[in-house]
């Protein structure tokens, strides 16, 4: 199974929107991350990360990665107020299409549900 997702906004400040399909910490994907996307980018480039499978609705679902080059990536935590709700209501559109992802998270069972039951 891939570890993450990349979803793509090309009217958003987060032009790319990464979702982490794993529970996997974050530190042991980076160098995944920066060898798929610097393809693209270049070796410098910042990234927002959804971490929703990991925290749920927690203050720090979103983080930023911002690479300089493969040895130097700075991780800052991204308020989920400063996340526009069109990124919000994509990934959990995705998510409620890939129910299976849902059920191998760290989420809870109650989280699962409204996920899954929500109209967006």
């Amino acid at each position: 199974m891939q570890e993450y997702k990349i979803f793509e906004f090309k009217d958003d400040v987060n032009e790319k929107v990464l979702l982490i399909t794993s529970t996997e910490d974050l530190y042991y994907l980076q160098n995944d991350i920066y060898e798929d996307l610097s393809k693209i980018n270049g070796e410098n480039f910042k990234i927002l990360v959804d971490l929703f499978l990991r925290n749920g609705f927690s203050f720090n679902r979103f983080v930023s990665l911002n690479y300089k080059g493969k040895e130097q990536c700075q991780t800052f935590i991204v308020n989920p107020r400063e996340v526009s709700e069109e990124i919000k209501s994509k990934i959990g559109n995705y998510l409620k299409t890939h129910i299976e992802i849902l059920n191998n998270s760290s989420l809870t069972r109650s989280t699962i549900n409204f996920i899954t039951t929500k109209n967006n």
